[in-house]
């Protein structure tokens, strides 16, 4: 049975719909796998920093948007 939360992934896995990937997460926050204690970090991971350095361009910056990246200070 499907509930309307799952309504999204199934049309993405019928191909009815388009995945979007947020780069403003770090993929474990785009696959749930978020902090239980939330904690800052970053949203690049390692191959987005060696792409970066191997296309010459700066190093990516910046915190993962997810709300588990956050200590609720902000």
């Amino acid at each position: 049975m499907t509930t309307p939360a799952d309504e999204p992934k199934a049309a993405v896995e019928a191909g009815q719909r388009r995945v979007i990937v947020c780069y403003a997460w770090c993929e474990p926050c785009q696959w749930g796998q978020c902090y239980d204690k939330p904690t800052p970090h970053g949203w690049a991971g390692s191959e987005d920093i060696e792409h970066a350095r191997a296309m010459g361009q700066p190093e990516p910056t910046g915190n993962c948007a997810c709300p588990c990246a956050t200590t609720g200070d902000a």
